[in-house]
């Protein structure tokens, strides 16, 4: 678990296991490879840019916002708290289980696949299409924008 905030510039390689990061500023300000599992249980904006073979796991009870133009493709997990998208890469292109809420602050086409037992919130001005083959269970919401 990496708690503090860190200002180092080189990147950050997750190999293997799992890498807990509990501050949105524990990873430096450099990209993400990410080729096991990267589980962030914090809020804030998480900008870096994550790649990789690995997931990505949004813990704990806050909300988080990936900004980044994200390329990792082993999915994302939503187990607590909010996951913001600012923006149709942020999640990768693995699917998402969504089992909190997932909100989709952005415009474009999201063609992640959704599943799990959360919302979906669809918020900002844009318009959106959800094209994956989305299985999820919980609610949506449109707040802003269209869907």
């Amino acid at each position: 678990t990496l708690s503090g905030a860190n200002s180092y510039t080189g990147g950050t390689t997750i190999s293997g296991g799992t890498l807990v990061a509990s501050n949105v500023e524990a990873l430096g300000t450099g990209d993400v490879t990410d080729n096991a599992t990267l589980e962030l249980n914090t809020g804030g904006d998480f900008d870096n840019a994550i790649s990789g073979s690995g997931q990505v796991v949004k813990s704990g009870d806050k909300t988080l916002t990936l900004s980044g133009i994200n390329s990792y493709t082993g999915g994302t997990t939503i187990s607590g708290g909010t996951l913001v998208a600012s923006n149709v890469d942020a999640l990768g292109s693995g699917d998402v289980t969504d089992n909190a809420t997932l909100e989709l602050n952005t415009g474009g086409d999201f063609d992640n696949a959704i599943g799990g037992t959360g919302s979906v919130v669809k918020s900002g001005d844009k318009t959106l299409t959800l094209s994956g083959a989305n299985s999820y269970t919980g609610g949506t919401t449109i707040s802003g924008g269209t869907l």
